[in-house]
Protein backbone atom coordinates (compact mmCIF):
# COMPACT_ATOMS: atom_id res chain seq x y z
CA UNK A 1 0.00 0.00 0.00
CA UNK A 2 2.88 2.36 0.79
CA UNK A 3 4.25 1.77 -2.70
CA UNK A 4 0.86 2.67 -4.23
CA UNK A 5 0.71 5.98 -2.38
CA UNK A 6 4.32 6.71 -3.30
CA UNK A 7 3.51 6.12 -6.97
CA UNK A 8 0.36 8.24 -6.74
CA UNK A 9 2.40 11.05 -5.17
CA UNK A 10 4.93 10.82 -7.97
CA UNK A 11 2.17 10.94 -10.58
CA UNK A 12 0.64 13.96 -8.81
CA UNK A 13 3.99 15.75 -9.09
CA UNK A 14 4.25 14.91 -12.80
CA UNK A 15 0.72 16.15 -13.58
CA UNK A 16 1.40 19.31 -11.58
CA UNK A 17 4.63 19.85 -13.49
CA UNK A 18 2.79 19.42 -16.78
CA UNK A 19 0.06 21.82 -15.68
CA UNK A 20 2.53 24.47 -14.57
CA UNK A 21 4.50 24.07 -17.80
CA UNK A 22 1.38 24.48 -19.93
CA UNK A 23 0.35 27.55 -17.89
CA UNK A 24 3.82 28.99 -18.42
CA UNK A 25 3.57 28.31 -22.15
CA UNK A 26 0.20 30.03 -22.41
CA UNK A 27 1.35 33.08 -20.45
CA UNK A 28 4.56 33.25 -22.49
CA UNK A 29 2.75 32.91 -25.81
CA UNK A 30 0.36 35.72 -24.90
CA UNK A 31 3.25 37.89 -23.69
CA UNK A 32 5.05 37.23 -26.98
CA UNK A 33 1.91 38.12 -28.91
CA UNK A 34 1.19 41.36 -27.07
CA UNK A 35 4.81 42.53 -27.10
CA UNK A 36 5.84 41.18 -30.54
CA UNK A 37 8.61 39.14 -28.87
CA UNK A 38 9.83 36.55 -31.35
CA UNK A 39 12.53 35.19 -29.02
CA UNK A 40 9.97 34.43 -26.33
CA UNK A 41 7.63 32.89 -28.91
CA UNK A 42 10.40 30.51 -30.02
CA UNK A 43 11.03 29.53 -26.39
CA UNK A 44 7.34 28.72 -25.96
CA UNK A 45 7.34 26.52 -29.06
CA UNK A 46 10.33 24.53 -27.77
CA UNK A 47 8.63 23.84 -24.43
CA UNK A 48 5.96 21.80 -26.18
CA UNK A 49 8.46 18.93 -26.52
CA UNK A 50 8.50 18.57 -22.74
CA UNK A 51 4.69 18.68 -22.67
CA UNK A 52 4.49 15.83 -25.19
CA UNK A 53 7.06 13.84 -23.19
CA UNK A 54 5.14 14.28 -19.92
CA UNK A 55 1.91 13.31 -21.67
CA UNK A 56 3.37 9.94 -22.65
CA UNK A 57 5.17 9.42 -19.34
CA UNK A 58 2.09 10.08 -17.18
CA UNK A 59 -0.12 7.92 -19.38
CA UNK A 60 2.29 5.00 -18.98
CA UNK A 61 2.51 5.57 -15.23
CA UNK A 62 -1.28 5.76 -14.79
CA UNK A 63 -1.85 2.56 -16.76
CA UNK A 64 0.87 0.81 -14.75
CA UNK A 65 -0.82 1.83 -11.49
CA UNK A 66 -4.23 0.64 -12.70
CA UNK A 67 -2.87 -2.74 -13.79
CA UNK A 68 -0.49 -3.33 -10.89
CA UNK A 69 -2.56 -2.13 -7.93
CA UNK A 70 -6.17 -2.10 -9.18
CA UNK A 71 -6.88 0.85 -6.86
CA UNK A 72 -10.30 1.39 -5.33
CA UNK A 73 -12.62 4.39 -4.80
CA UNK A 74 -10.82 7.73 -4.55
CA UNK A 75 -7.48 6.36 -5.75
CA UNK A 76 -9.18 4.99 -8.84
CA UNK A 77 -10.90 8.34 -9.47
CA UNK A 78 -7.61 10.18 -9.08
CA UNK A 79 -5.78 7.91 -11.52
CA UNK A 80 -8.60 8.09 -14.07
CA UNK A 81 -8.69 11.87 -13.70
CA UNK A 82 -4.95 12.14 -14.30
CA UNK A 83 -5.37 10.22 -17.56
CA UNK A 84 -8.06 12.68 -18.67
CA UNK A 85 -6.22 15.77 -17.48
CA UNK A 86 -3.09 15.13 -19.50
CA UNK A 87 -5.17 14.96 -22.69
CA UNK A 88 -6.62 18.42 -22.08
CA UNK A 89 -3.29 19.83 -20.87
CA UNK A 90 -1.57 18.58 -24.01
CA UNK A 91 -4.20 20.33 -26.12
CA UNK A 92 -3.71 23.58 -24.21
CA UNK A 93 0.02 23.24 -24.79
CA UNK A 94 -0.59 22.76 -28.52
CA UNK A 95 -2.89 25.80 -28.67
CA UNK A 96 -0.25 27.82 -26.80
CA UNK A 97 2.32 26.73 -29.36
CA UNK A 98 0.00 27.90 -32.14
CA UNK A 99 -0.48 31.27 -30.40
CA UNK A 100 3.32 31.59 -30.29
CA UNK A 101 3.47 30.87 -34.04
CA UNK A 102 0.84 33.55 -34.63
CA UNK A 103 2.90 35.99 -32.52
CA UNK A 104 5.87 35.45 -34.84
CA UNK A 105 3.77 35.93 -37.97
CA UNK A 106 2.05 39.08 -36.68
CA UNK A 107 5.25 40.67 -35.34
CA UNK A 108 5.81 42.71 -38.51
CA UNK A 109 2.17 42.96 -39.55
CA UNK A 110 -0.30 45.73 -38.71
CA UNK A 111 -1.80 45.31 -35.24
CA UNK A 112 -4.38 48.08 -35.63
CA UNK A 113 -7.19 45.60 -35.15
CA UNK A 114 -5.73 43.72 -32.20
CA UNK A 115 -9.03 44.29 -30.43
CA UNK A 116 -9.93 44.65 -26.78
CA UNK A 117 -11.84 41.36 -27.09
CA UNK A 118 -8.61 39.47 -27.88
CA UNK A 119 -6.91 41.09 -24.88
CA UNK A 120 -9.87 40.07 -22.72
CA UNK A 121 -9.72 36.49 -24.05
CA UNK A 122 -6.00 36.34 -23.24
CA UNK A 123 -6.63 37.37 -19.63
CA UNK A 124 -9.53 34.94 -19.20
CA UNK A 125 -7.63 32.01 -20.75
CA UNK A 126 -4.68 32.41 -18.36
CA UNK A 127 -7.03 32.88 -15.39
CA UNK A 128 -8.97 29.71 -16.23
CA UNK A 129 -5.90 27.51 -16.70
CA UNK A 130 -4.20 28.79 -13.54
CA UNK A 131 -7.43 28.17 -11.64
CA UNK A 132 -7.78 24.52 -12.60
CA UNK A 133 -4.10 23.77 -11.93
CA UNK A 134 -4.44 25.28 -8.46
CA UNK A 135 -7.63 23.26 -7.90
CA UNK A 136 -5.81 20.06 -8.85
CA UNK A 137 -2.92 20.80 -6.49
CA UNK A 138 -5.11 21.82 -3.53
CA UNK A 139 -8.17 19.63 -4.27
CA UNK A 140 -10.25 22.74 -3.60
CA UNK A 141 -13.08 22.79 -6.16
CA UNK A 142 -14.75 25.98 -4.95
CA UNK A 143 -15.60 28.17 -7.93
CA UNK A 144 -15.06 25.54 -10.62
CA UNK A 145 -18.77 25.06 -11.27
CA UNK A 146 -19.01 28.73 -12.31
CA UNK A 147 -16.51 28.20 -15.14
CA UNK A 148 -19.44 27.98 -17.56
CA UNK A 149 -19.97 31.74 -17.09
CA UNK A 150 -16.39 32.50 -18.12
CA UNK A 151 -16.70 30.04 -20.98
CA UNK A 152 -19.78 31.91 -22.22
CA UNK A 153 -17.78 35.16 -22.16
CA UNK A 154 -15.04 33.54 -24.23
CA UNK A 155 -17.62 32.40 -26.78
CA UNK A 156 -19.08 35.90 -27.09
CA UNK A 157 -15.65 37.49 -27.47
CA UNK A 158 -14.71 34.97 -30.17
CA UNK A 159 -17.83 35.76 -32.19
CA UNK A 160 -17.11 39.50 -31.94
CA UNK A 161 -13.50 39.02 -33.08
CA UNK A 162 -14.61 36.95 -36.06
CA UNK A 163 -17.25 39.48 -37.08
CA UNK A 164 -14.83 42.41 -36.76
CA UNK A 165 -12.09 40.77 -38.77
CA UNK A 166 -14.38 39.53 -41.51
CA UNK A 167 -15.49 43.15 -41.91
CA UNK A 168 -11.85 44.30 -42.05
CA UNK A 169 -11.04 41.66 -44.68
CA UNK A 170 -13.80 43.01 -46.90
CA UNK A 171 -12.57 46.57 -46.41
CA UNK A 172 -8.87 45.76 -46.88
CA UNK A 173 -8.35 42.46 -48.75
CA UNK A 174 -4.57 43.04 -48.92
CA UNK A 175 -4.31 42.34 -45.18
CA UNK A 176 -6.38 39.16 -45.31
CA UNK A 177 -3.55 37.02 -43.84
CA UNK A 178 -3.19 39.16 -40.72
CA UNK A 179 -6.93 39.32 -40.13
CA UNK A 180 -7.20 35.56 -40.61
CA UNK A 181 -4.57 35.10 -37.91
CA UNK A 182 -6.61 37.25 -35.50
CA UNK A 183 -9.59 34.98 -36.15
CA UNK A 184 -7.40 31.92 -35.51
CA UNK A 185 -6.13 33.48 -32.28
CA UNK A 186 -9.68 33.86 -31.02
CA UNK A 187 -10.35 30.20 -31.83
CA UNK A 188 -7.19 29.03 -30.05
CA UNK A 189 -8.01 31.07 -26.96
CA UNK A 190 -11.60 29.87 -26.88
CA UNK A 191 -10.43 26.25 -27.13
CA UNK A 192 -8.02 26.84 -24.25
CA UNK A 193 -11.06 27.90 -22.24
CA UNK A 194 -13.04 24.85 -23.37
CA UNK A 195 -10.26 22.52 -22.28
CA UNK A 196 -9.95 24.32 -18.94
CA UNK A 197 -13.68 23.67 -18.45
CA UNK A 198 -13.18 19.96 -19.16
CA UNK A 199 -10.32 19.87 -16.63
CA UNK A 200 -12.61 21.57 -14.09
CA UNK A 201 -15.26 18.88 -14.66
CA UNK A 202 -12.75 16.09 -14.09
CA UNK A 203 -11.34 17.69 -10.94
CA UNK A 204 -14.85 18.11 -9.52
CA UNK A 205 -15.42 14.41 -10.18
CA UNK A 206 -12.05 13.48 -8.66
CA UNK A 207 -12.79 15.33 -5.42
CA UNK A 208 -16.55 14.87 -5.02
CA UNK A 209 -17.47 11.90 -7.18
CA UNK A 210 -20.08 14.11 -8.92
CA UNK A 211 -20.37 14.49 -12.70
CA UNK A 212 -20.93 18.19 -13.40
CA UNK A 213 -20.89 19.88 -16.80
CA UNK A 214 -19.32 23.33 -16.70
CA UNK A 215 -18.61 24.07 -20.35
CA UNK A 216 -19.26 23.23 -23.99
CA UNK A 217 -17.57 19.84 -24.44
CA UNK A 218 -18.16 19.86 -28.20
CA UNK A 219 -15.50 22.48 -28.86
CA UNK A 220 -12.73 21.29 -26.53
CA UNK A 221 -10.66 19.69 -29.30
Amino acid sequence: MKRLYSDLREMTDLVTEMGELVTDMLSGAIDALVNSNEVLADEVKKKYERVAFLDSLIEDEALRILILYQPMASDMRFTATALKLITYLERIGKHSKNIAKAAIFLKDRPTKYFSSEIYAMCDLAVEMVKGVITAFETKNIEGLESYHETDDKMDRFRITVIEENVKHIMEDPRSVEAYTYYISLAKYLERVGDNACKIAEKIIYMVSGKHVEVGDSASAL
